[in-house]
Formats: C-alpha cells, sequence, structure tokens
C-alpha cells in the first residue's frame, strides 16, 4: 500500500445509529477523523509532531456526499489520503467503500496551519509540502469555497460551549461545531439518512464557556445556517445541508 494513502476499517455498531438504524453524522464524521489523525501521526505531521514548532492543524473547510447511508452492523473502508497543497492551504480527501467496493461516502477537505502561541496563519513548512501526494490516485474536487446565504435567517437555537465539546487544539473540535447544526435539524425530524450533502465552512474558533446562536434558513431542498459568537457577533461557521431527495 502506498504510504500516502491510509486504509482503516470499522464496524457500525449500536452506539452508532440512529432510530433508522443508520449512522449519525457526527459519528460518521469521527470515523473520518480518526482515520486521517492516525495517517497524520504515521507521517509525523500530526498536531504532536509539530509541538516544538508551535504548530497545528485547523480545519478551514470540509464537503461531504452521502451516495448510500451506512447501516447497523455493516462494514467499511476508509481511505484518506493528502490531494494537494498551495501556500497557506493542504487538501484531503476521504473515500468510505461497502464490502462490495462500491463507494457509499465521499468527502473533500481544506486545512490550514496556525501557530499555537499566537493563532496566526503560516505557510505550508517545505518538510510537509515535500510528503508530496499520492500519484495515480482519484482525487475529489476541492470543497466550495463560498456559501451565499439566503435572506430570512432566523434564530433556532443558542448554546454554551462545556468543556467535552473541546479537542487536543484546546478548542470547540469542527465535530461538535457540525453537531450543533445537525441537532437543530433533528428538532424538525429530519434524520442523519435523510441527507446527501454537506457543506461547511469554518470561519473562526470557539472556545471554553463562549456561547453561539444557530440562525438558519430552509431554501428548497437546502437548509443553510451560520454559527454566530453571542458576545462579538463573529462568524464561527457557514454550512449548506443539502436533503436527499425522495424517489
Amino acid at each position: 500500500m502506498n504510504p500516502l494513502v491510509f486504509s482503516s476499517k470499522f464496524d457500525v455498531k449500536g452506539h452508532d445509529v440512529n432510530i433508522n438504524k443508520t449512522i449519525t453524522i457526527p459519528v460518521l464524521l469521527r470515523y473520518m477523523q480518526e482515520a486521517s489523525l492516525l495517517h497524520a501521526r504515521q507521517l509525523k505531521t500530526s498536531v504532536w509532531d509539530m509541538t516544538e514548532e508551535k504548530m497545528t492543524w485547523v480545519l478551514v473547510r470540509k464537503e461531504m456526499k452521502i451516495i448510500t447511508p451506512l447501516k447497523l452492523d455493516e462494514s467499511y473502508t476508509i481511505l484518506t489520503y493528502p490531494s494537494g497543497f498551495d501556500k497557506f492551504l493542504a487538501y484531503r480527501d476521504y473515500l468510505i467503500f461497502n464490502t462490495n467496493k462500491k463507494m457509499v461516502v465521499g468527502a473533500s477537505s481544506t486545512w490550514t496551519l496556525l501557530k499555537t502561541d499566537s493563532r496566526k496563519l503560516i505557510k505550508i513548512p517545505q518538510n510537509i509540502l515535500d510528503i508530496g501526494i499520492p500519484q495515480e490516485t482519484r482525487f475529489l474536487t476541492q470543497p466550495e469555497k463560498a456559501i451565499s446565504l439566503p435572506k430570512g435567517l432566523e434564530r433556532s437555537d443558542t448554546r454554551k460551549v462545556r468543556p467535552y465539546d473541546l479537542d487536543w487544539n484546546n478548542h470547540v473540535n469542527n465535530i461538535a461545531l457540525i453537531r450543533f447544526v445537525m441537532e437543530s435539524l433533528k428538532n424538525k425530524g429530519i434524520e442523519d439518512d435523510d441527507i446527501s450533502k454537506i457543506l461547511v465552512h469554518f470561519k473562526n474558533e470557539l472556545k471554553l464557556n463562549e456561547s453561539v446562536n444557530l440562525f438558519e434558513v430552509k431554501d428548497e431542498n437546502d437548509y443553510y445556517s451560520v454559527l454566530r459568537e453571542v458576545q462579538n457577533d463573529k462568524a464561527i461557521t457557514l454550512s449548506k445541508v443539502t436533503l436527499r431527495v425522495s424517489k
């Protein structure tokens, strides 16, 4: 196996699924995040490998397409790999296959590096650029670079950051932020298996004890939302969730 392509298998367990016995979006994202973290550790580019340099990875954008919802007791394989670099950004793709080797989920992501002391962006170091990207590998389209919010956004939820929302960077993990949005949709009767596509832009960090307001609006088959930090009214995330078209 090419060392630039990481493969990980997992089974969908009982605590992973919703009432319809399909995997929940936050759990699916957690499996993907764990695969990329393990790969980064193998490549010596994880946050823990860059402690002395005071650098850490931060997710900028993620776009995920769910072709077929993942089901209870079924086995899947995740492939993940770096798919490109430029001055300040790094790209990583994820592909999930079922036991018949049919792709059921595809996701592309955009990352940047921050200095842990100043929280400022830095250029991708040459030693990371030198890792390269796997040749003869299928690369997905990079996440859409803009989300145009329609008019009519209304506040639907307010919440305060709790300790278990934080990750190893000591800020709210991207999965927790997406969970905030997913839980609001759950309250509207929308299940994880009703969703075919998620696009999220991460604009600012959110920390312990800060509060956010969730504003959202439905436009045809899409739910648009923005999470805004309460005190300074800064945007934390913009998102677009597309519902599966009923046949």
